[in-house]
């Protein structure tokens, strides 16, 4: 998968380039992550973090339909990981440290010994604009792409020239096989994307290597197909329960484009997310600029990887590469056309490795064609890191404040005043919203007003205070915006992705 390489080889020892990676990994994901409000999915990772056992746990994940018991792995790893840490916001954020870190400690010692290619690949993951978002969110992207990112990195060391043979490499096969079942244990779509390394394999080694891989380490494969049976029949268990992806929407080509927008890394340089939902395709135009020329950047570092990749393997290996990365992609996307749910970049996560590694080996190889080759580099991680400070800092791209909201909605309640809640319950659980539990109001409790109707709204005596968000998912029939149109409720104040309406 990596052509030879080029430069001499470095010493075994710790250097000041290993420690210079450690220090820029530290200082890339301590700004990454922040104490922030939860957004939906993160309220409900915490509900379920905090629960006092596993059984607690299991009743709770069981209540709520959704796609969280097809992550059981990260259920259990967030669960545990809270009885040490606590349920705060940044706590529950951290420890995808825990799963970073030794993905980006396996990709430097991947390219040991070929110091161009470490750096820039190294820098193409711990300045990835993805994946500073993701780190920021208490999901179970981070483990996906981490534990990727050691899979492809293994990929990586075994197919370099000059080494010696991966079956006399244990350290490495028992990492390839740990980072396999955490993958396919995140979710059933990783476990269907963890495909992609696994048919990567022949298309980048010798069929005499992957023998002797699967001769000298027999024990673990078969130890590892075996707990991959057992998830895969967990897997197929919660889709007989009913177990599924939101169905608010389904994939289509702006779907597809935008995976790509957010795996290449510059999502940061254009529109909000709220601003894309509200907005459409329309307000990209102020961003147009920024935009072309990242693209443009990425796609010249892109092609002289692919380039150099044809150089070594030739134009049918690199053709077989390309089909085991697409072939699981194209199952995931033809599965979400059959059930109906969209698919967004942070569920191809996994497939993140791909694009740093071309955008790596892309600089590394532009690295060395002289100063406008150089130049090259320089511009396109000047951008890249704009994005990923913009991800971090502009206000734009910050995500759901339910925390300012159910502080609003709290004080309210505490001042004796009716407030209705449109949007989602899990975070009011979190946030210790009292909602009224029979549906109907209640003193000192707020209503949960959802999917409303213009009959159910029909006669309702109006509250102090409502509290709406997202309009498309929470009233998508436009009843309760029609109600406050009517009943001459103003905008009293705004927090991302929420408005509070008053008299």
């Amino acid at each position: 998968m990596i052509p030879a390489a080029t430069d001499p080889p470095s010493p075994g020892r710790p250097g000041t380039g290993t420690w210079l990676f450690a220090g820029l990994a530290m200082l890339a994901c301590g700004l990454a992550i922040t104490a922030r409000s939860f957004w939906i999915d993160e309220c409900y990772t915490a509900l379920l973090a905090r629960q006092p056992t596993l059984h607690a746990c299991w009743q709770l994940l069981r209540e709520v339909k959704g796609s969280d018991p097809q992550m059981p792995l990260y259920v259990f790893w967030i669960w545990s990981c809270e009885k040490f840490t606590g349920d705060s916001e940044p706590a529950l954020r951290a420890v995808n440290l825990l799963w970073f870190a030794p993905a980006l400690a396996a990709l430097a010692a991947a390219f040991a010994g070929d110091r161009r290619r470490q750096a820039a690949v190294f820098l193409a993951a711990v300045l990835s604009p993805f994946a500073w978002y993701y780190l920021n969110e208490a999901r179970s992207y981070t483990m996906q792409f981490s534990m990727s990112l050691i899979l492809f990195a293994t990929l990586a060391h075994w197919s370099r020239d000059g080494k010696k043979s991966p079956g006399t490499e244990p350290g490495w096969a028992l990492g390839f096989a740990l980072a396999l079942f955490c993958l396919c244990g995140s979710s059933l779509l990783a476990m269907v994307l963890a495909a992609a390394p696994l048919l990567l394999a022949p298309a980048v080694m010798p069929r005499k290597q992957l023998e002797e891989l699967g001769r000298n380490f027999r024990p673990l494969w078969l130890a590892t197909l075996g707990a991959l049976f057992l998830l895969g029949l967990y897997y197929l268990w919660t889709l007989h329960a009913g177990d599924r992806g939101t169905d608010v929407a389904t994939t289509g080509w702006k779907n597809l484009v935008f995976i790509g927008y957010e795996l290449s890394g510059c999502a940061g340089l254009g529109p909000g997310r709220l601003e894309i939902r509200n907005g459409g395709m329309e307000v990209f135009a102020a961003h147009a600029a920024g935009l072309i020329t990242f693209a443009v950047l990425a796609a010249s570092l892109a092609g002289l990887a692919l380039a150099d990749l044809r150089g070594r393997f030739g134009t049918r290996r690199l053709f077989a590469m390309a089909l085991a990365v697409g072939i699981p992609t194209g199952l995931v996307l033809a599965a979400s056309a059959v059930a109906h749910f969209r698919i967004l970049g942070r569920h191809c996560s996994a497939l993140l490795p791909v694009t740093i590694l071309l955008l790596g080996l892309g600089a590394a190889a532009a690295w060395r064609r002289g100063a406008a080759g150089r130049l090259l580099v320089l511009a396109f991680f000047s951008f890249y890191l704009a994005s990923a400070l913009s991800l971090r800092f502009a206000a734009r791209h910050e995500k759901d404040d339910y925390r300012s909201a159910a502080a609003t909605a709290k004080a309210a309640l505490a001042a004796g005043k009716s407030v209705w809640w449109n949007a989602d319950p899990q975070a009011t659980a979190y946030y210790q919203v009292p909602l009224a539990k029979s549906g109907v109001a209640e003193s000192g409790r707020a209503l949960w007003v959802i999917h409303s109707t213009a009959e159910t709204l029909a006669g309702a005596t109006p509250p102090d205070m409502v509290i709406t968000s997202r309009r498309d998912v929470y009233d998508e029939a436009g009843a309760l915006a029609d109600f406050l149109a009517r009943e001459h409720y103003r905008a009293a104040t705004n927090f991302t992705a929420f408005t509070i309406w008053a008299h």
